[in-house]
């Protein structure tokens, strides 16, 4: 199970920061920033591939979609270190999206499968996965832009609050997903539902790791990305960035939760 969750978190990782910072504009931000995220992703795809493949014992066949997202984010490290700004961005969205649609969103179905359940509507399981993906990218790529700001003093505050914005957007979606899986997965998947629902309220079953996803994942995140929006338009930038690496820790072991619960 450790290698499954691992697996789910770091593709969520990869796939959500490429996407995020290909929002960002290659011209008025340092190149630097690019390399790195997109070294980043690299190296969190390949972990996942690894990991799936032997680990997990996938076929070939069933991490190959990750393997092209670590070729894309690496191809896109290249371009920005030549200076090739516009075939950078065109490779973190390509890898993002290949990874994303064939690499994280089978995941969720696939765990379900290996833990000996079946459901009626994969799409919101799906959900579950890809809106992690946007908080964990939304958080990274946020907390990595904030460093960014000591190097660029004149680079605007509105990227960053922007970030600040898309960030509490995710756990918004995060937060209905959850209340959506609890509250209406009876109602679409019967029996799916009572069983996975009714464990992860019991006192005897994972009450307990629920209440911890419920904190690290949406609670924390919400607070602190409220914290981390007001001081982002005091121009607080070192705070915000602050509040922002305890925000990536939060989401992360809420991500952790989340992978082990699957909601």
């Amino acid at each position: 199970m450790l290698t499954q969750v691992s697996a789910i978190v770091l593709t969520q990782f990869s796939v959500g920061s490429l996407l995020m910072v290909s929002l960002l504009p290659t011209r008025e931000i340092r190149v630097g920033f690019f390399t790195l995220n997109s070294l980043l992703c690299a190296i969190a795809a390949a972990l996942a591939l690894v990991m799936t493949k032997y680990g997990a014992g996938a076929a070939w066949w069933d991490v190959r979609y990750f393997g092209l997202t670590v070729i894309g984010a690496t191809v896109a490290y290249g371009c920005f270190k030549l200076d090739r700004l516009d075939a950078g961005r065109f490779f973190l969205i390509v890898s993002g999206l290949v990874g994303l649609i064939f690499g994280l969103l089978p995941l969720a179905v696939r765990t379900l499968a290996a833990r000996g359940m079946e459901t009626k509507v994969p799409l919101l399981f799906e959900g579950t996965v890809l809106a992690g993906a946007f908080l964990l990218g939304a958080t990274n790529v946020g907390m990595i832009l904030g460093h960014w700001y000591l190097l660029m003093r004149r680079l605007s505050f509105e990227h960053l609050e922007r970030f600040a914005k898309l960030l509490l957007a995710a756990v918004a979606v995060r937060g209905l997903l959850v209340l959506l899986v609890v509250g209406g997965l009876k109602s679409f998947d019967p029996k799916l539902g009572h069983f996975f629902v009714g464990n992860l309220l019991a006192v005897d079953g994972q009450l307990f790791f629920f209440a911890l996803r419920l904190l690290f994942g949406i609670i924390g995140p919400l607070i602190l990305g409220l914290m981390v929006l007001r001081c982002v338009r005091e121009k607080a930038n070192q705070a915000a960035t602050g509040l922002l690496y305890v925000t990536e820790i939060s989401v992360l072991f809420g991500e952790l939760f989340a992978a082990v619960l699957l909601v």
